[in-house]
């Protein structure tokens, strides 16, 4: 799989050089980001999984970070309340492996723990009032392998945990692990009815297979508890290729297709062309010649809107000769013949028996100074989504034999 990405990547890199002036930026961004997460995961090993702890203040996830790791590596009493940045908790055969990975995450705290092959990274608090805490955890949750979002018995339901990680998340539902923490707190009639209000709300989600453990990392006596159970859970994450790149691959489809739909939308340029077209020429034949350059103008000025980018601003350009085209037409249009019937009076609307040559003329003068021009201009455009329209084919197909292995092995 890791080659396939691979070679998704070089097909990327050309699509996106493709639309690079032709597509707006804001277009591209979601894409260009998609790609710059797999060659982040892309750079340290697959036998390292990146699992993040996320969660509220007071949820545990400090507690659960350091159970995790076997040892004490961050503060969780009064010295360290809340989390306000990220620490890492490397394996100590990962070595430097992941050390390029970290710095581009921007995580500055490390450390080294004998266990798993698991690089933990306990993320800040997402509701802290600091936004610049939950901007890292929403520029952070991206570029891992797994989540675990750690809640406990008093915020597991808590609206903006669910509207704003939970419920976006539904498509990655293989990559994330939820934990109900303290539940020491609970007795056994409390526990059921937590965990299956719990499931409704994940079910309301769209993460109704997403597993469920509880778990108390800090009991008033004895061990953790459920500790072991999560252990598993990661385990067989970590033991599963396809986990571990499904979440990239569902990135580079849903970024390549939404940009394949966006850049292609809005834009039907033959129909309006023809319409278009046909309103100006109308109007140069009855001598609204002002009217006819306006309609062109307005055209092209609406076209330029939708398709944004350089492509935008060529489109404007022509649009502003569109004047100059004008006089030029004027001189090149012969004057309308006059109505046998009605002496010197010009018909107000020419048809098939009056002057049909100078309709034509008009249509072709109209069609060299704006259409013509716009089309070669679009040209470019749509080769540009065609390029990125043949990618989003080309990932989904990827995704399709990557779930045909994963289900034969299964």
């Amino acid at each position: 799989m890791r080659d396939e990405l691979t070679d998704l990547l070089e097909r990327a890199d050309l699509a996106l050089a493709s639309c690079t002036g032709v597509i707006e930026d804001r277009v591209l961004d979601p894409l260009i980001g998609a790609v710059r997460a797999v060659r982040t995961r892309l750079a340290y090993p697959d036998e390292l999984m990146v699992v993040a702890l996320s969660g509220g203040t007071g949820s545990g996830k400090s507690s659960l970070f350091n159970v995790l790791a076997g040892e004490e590596l961050v503060d969780v009493g009064g010295m360290r309340p809340t989390t306000s940045h990220a620490a890492a908790a490397i394996p100590s055969s990962a070595g430097d492996s992941v050390a390029g990975y970290l710095d581009r995450l921007g995580i500055g705290e490390r450390h080294v723990y004998e266990g798993m092959g698991l690089c933990l990274l306990d993320l800040p608090d997402t509701d802290s009032v600091e936004t610049e805490h939950r901007h890292q955890v929403d520029v952070l949750l991206p570029l891992v392998d797994v989540v675990v979002w750690v809640t406990d018995p008093e915020k597991y339901r808590d609206a903006r945990l669910h509207e704003e990680y939970l419920a976006p998340m539904g498509r990655y539902s293989e990559q994330l692990v939820i934990v109900l923490n303290q539940i020491d707190r609970l007795n056994a009639t409390e526990l059921d009815d937590v965990l299956v209000d719990l499931e409704t709300a994940l079910d309301e989600d769209r993460l109704a297979d997403v597993v469920v453990v509880p778990i108390a990392t800090a009991p008033p006596s004895g061990p953790p508890i459920g500790i072991d159970e999560l252990r598993t859970v990661l385990e067989d994450k970590h033991g599963n290729r396809h986990t571990l790149y499904s979440k990239l691959l569902t990135d580079l489809a849903e970024t390549s297709g939404s940009l394949s739909e966006e850049a292609g939308s809005g834009l039907d340029f033959d129909a309006r062309a023809n319409v278009v077209l046909a309103e100006a020429v109308s109007a140069l034949t009855e001598d609204r010649n002002a009217e006819a350059g306006d309609i062109l103008t307005g055209f092209l000025d609406a076209l330029a809107v939708d398709a944004g980018g350089r492509t935008g601003e060529k489109l404007k350009s022509i649009a502003a000769d569109i004047p100059a085209h004008m006089l030029r037409i004027e001189n090149r249009l012969p004057p309308e013949r006059p109505d046998r019937r009605r002496g010197l009076f010009r018909r107000r609307h020419p048809g098939p028996g009056a002057a049909p040559d100078r309709v034509s003329l008009a249509r072709m003068l109209l069609s060299e100074a704006a259409i013509r021009p716009a089309r070669a201009v679009l040209a470019r455009r749509a080769l540009a989504v065609a390029s990125v329209a043949e990618f989003a084919l080309e990932v989904e197909e990827t995704r399709r034999r990557a779930g045909l292995r994963h289900r034969e092995m299964s």
